[in-house]
């Protein structure tokens, strides 16, 4: 994406980040607390357009999946609770499969997995297996957001739905995983230690700039996968999208490590911000596959595909 793209693209993302500034109350909270996604924050959603952004522009979307990636990622950086993200991706999925998009809030129902809004969002099922309500007994909290037990039923391989959503959780990830660092370069520059400020120490520095390299390499190859779901549903080859969930997953790790260790005791506090956006970095790890299970089926594609096909696979798909 260049030139106009990126113009575009940066439009969508501050375009998001100003509507949903109002309901920031939505994002705050302790982890024993869930998150609130009011009929306002979702209504400021919709208004946007973000859960149709994807569809054809006759069915109220037009938006590239390379535009799309940018507003993925500004819910990222704000460690958006509700399922915007997951609606956008799943109204393309079945658009593109040709079946009906419901209005209103989806997400994925899949087996073996907690359903996350059980009771508010339109479960999207592709595998036939029943959808489990929220009991009082038997709900969780992930991530500060309820969801229903896990469903019945085993992980089978790779569908389409998890490999673009799994895409989806990587800019997701790139997306709090900068918006941690940010906070945390604030942070330690406010913050002074023995006379002079946090950020003043090499040591300090020196993890903050490895965070920093790990992120920026996550988010270029989540935005590529994101952009080549297309191509790589057509060939049902989950390359990029596997790529993009390890180093996502790998980066995230990394930034919210380094974030509560020079946050110190303020970064577990409720009323400060970085929670939301660590907690949504472990969560959305976890979701679609996390880094050992896409290494798994990463590491079994390139074996079956023989050492030959290695260097071109990685030079251009």
């Amino acid at each position: 994406m260049s030139g106009n793209g990126d113009t575009v693209a940066a439009a969508f993302a501050d375009a998001v980040r100003q509507a949903l500034a109002p309901h920031f109350a939505a994002y705050e909270g302790p982890a024993d607390r869930a998150l609130e996604w009011s009929g306002d924050h979702w209504q400021s959603v919709a208004d946007l357009g973000l859960p149709k952004l994807l569809l054809p522009e006759t069915q109220g979307g037009g938006a590239s999946l390379a535009e799309g990636a940018a507003a993925v990622e500004a819910l990222g950086a704000l460690g958006d609770p509700s399922p915007a993200a997951d609606t956008a991706v799943l109204a393309w999925l079945l658009a593109r499969q040709g079946a009906t998009v419901a209005d209103g809030p989806l997400v994925l129902a899949e087996p073996g997995c907690r359903v996350a809004w059980p009771q508010i969002a339109c479960a999207i099922d592709p595998t036939g297996e029943p959808v489990a309500a929220l009991a009082a007994d038997s709900g969780a909290l992930l991530n500060g957001v309820p969801a229903s037990a896990p469903l019945p039923g085993a992980t089978g391989d790779v569908a389409p739905f998890r490999q673009a959503m799994a895409a989806a959780r990587a800019v997701q990830i790139a997306g709090a995983a900068a918006a941690a660092l940010e906070l945390t370069i604030g942070y330690v520059r406010d913050r002074s230690q023995f006379g002079r400020p946090l950020a003043r120490f090499q040591a300090v520095q020196q993890h903050i700039a490895v965070a920093a390299a790990e992120v920026a390499a996550a988010a270029q190859i989540a935005r590529t996968a994101f952009a080549d779901l297309d191509r790589g549903l057509d060939r049902d080859d989950p390359f990029l999208a596997a790529s993009a969930k390890i180093a996502a997953g790998r980066a995230g790790t990394i930034a919210a490590k380094a974030a509560h260790q020079f946050h110190g005791a303020m970064g577990f506090t409720a009323e400060y911000p970085l929670h939301r956006l660590t907690r949504a970095i472990w969560q959305w790890r976890e979701d679609f596959g996390n880094e050992a299970w896409w290494s798994r089926r990463l590491g079994a594609q390139v074996c079956k595909a023989g050492a030959d096909a290695l260097w071109p696979t990685l030079a251009g798909g």
